[in-house]
């Protein structure tokens, strides 16, 4: 079993990948699972396997509210119970334990999302970046071999941009990392990140203190925001936008989400700009991975003997928060709290 953190939302398809009335396999944070929608379109996701003879379900089909299992027309409810066995007849009883494990899932923001803990009666809100609601947007998709703390972490790192991309965004050897100033605290019930990035031409000037570099970037948009377990925002201006959902497939292989916002009111013009966004981000994220994919171990939460500097404020903090949570343990954060001078 891949290791979750308890308890969150996590992102792990957008909703328009599933049609009404038929199953659909896919696999996500290390589980085979099937999702489908009953006749009134209503989303459950359950364990890929049926409990017979460990069939794929999602090989199967949708009869009104029931997933119908290809091999021996085993009839399963939304939640997970088996109603009717042919080879037994309407009239047999159903034997103990013959039921699918089912998890809770939500749609919200065209995503679907996948809680990580014990059922409740009540859930905590899905986290999202609010000030994108209602804006039209492009998706892209890319799947990596990697962990998906390796790739939460290069989109966070801010040193390598003149190195990595320095015929992208990264050109002008801006290779001097002032801060980063880095803010971490609850947001909307979950942990958040967020990332003021200063980066210059080196000409032998002295790095300024977090404190510093709160006041100059008082009232300012984070150029870079997170949101536990796996939403990342770029700021590039007040009418564009880049947002990833980080969905884990399994401990070795990651997909992304990578969405292109924009706030115009010209339709034509938005779809144009969108596409260009979509290409351009999918190039430069082709510079990232020709990187990431080599580093060792995949799991960054094991990665010990990692020799942090001060560029990589933004990462140890996500290690931090990261380690503690998958620990089980509790993290007090105020809202939006400056971390201190620790690297």
């Amino acid at each position: 079993m891949m290791k979750l953190l308890a308890n969150h939302w996590y992102p792990i398809l957008e909703s328009r990948e599933i049609k009404t009335g038929r199953p659909f396999g896919v696999e996500r944070l290390g589980m085979k699972l099937v999702l489908w929608r009953g006749e009134k379109g209503h989303l459950h996701c359950q364990l890929d396997r049926c409990p017979h003879l460990g069939a794929a379900l999602s090989k199967g089909t949708v009869c009104k509210d029931q997933i119908v299992c290809p091999f021996h027309g085993f009839e399963f409810d939304p939640q997970g119970q088996c109603l009717h066995i042919p080879a037994n007849g309407h009239q047999a009883r159903i034997p103990a334990g013959m039921s699918l494990q089912t998890f809770t899932v939500r749609e919200a923001h065209g995503f679907v999302w996948f809680w990580s803990g014990e059922p409740l009666e009540r859930y905590p809100a899905i986290p999202f970046f609010s000030d994108l609601a209602g804006w039209p947007y492009t998706t892209s998709i890319a799947d990596w071999p990697t962990h998906y703390t390796r790739t939460i972490e290069n989109q966070l790192d801010v040193a390598h941009l003149a190195f990595v991309h320095k015929t992208t965004i990264g050109a002008g050897g801006r290779s001097f990392v002032d801060g980063p100033y880095v803010e971490t605290g609850l947001e909307q019930g979950v942990q958040s990140i967020r990332v003021w990035v200063s980066n210059f031409q080196d000409q032998g000037q002295p790095h300024r203190s977090q404190a510093e570099l709160a006041e100059v970037n008082a009232g300012k948009e984070p150029s870079l925001h997170f949101l536990f377990p796996g939403l990342w925002k770029l700021q590039i201006s007040d009418q564009i936008q880049n947002m990833i959902a980080f969905v884990p497939i399994n401990e070795h292989q990651t997909r992304y989400y990578l969405r292109a916002y924009h706030k115009t009111h010209n339709r034509l013009l938005g779809k144009m700009l969108t596409q260009v966004m979509s290409f351009s981000n999918g190039f430069i994220l082709n510079q990232d991975k020709r990187v990431v994919l080599t580093q060792l171990p995949l799991d960054s939460s094991e990665a010990e003997q990692d020799k942090l500097i001060g560029a990589d404020r933004a990462i140890s903090q996500f290690r931090r928060l990261y380690r503690r949570l998958l620990e089980g343990g509790e993290v007090e954060l105020p809202q939006f709290a400056a971390t201190k001078d620790s690297l």
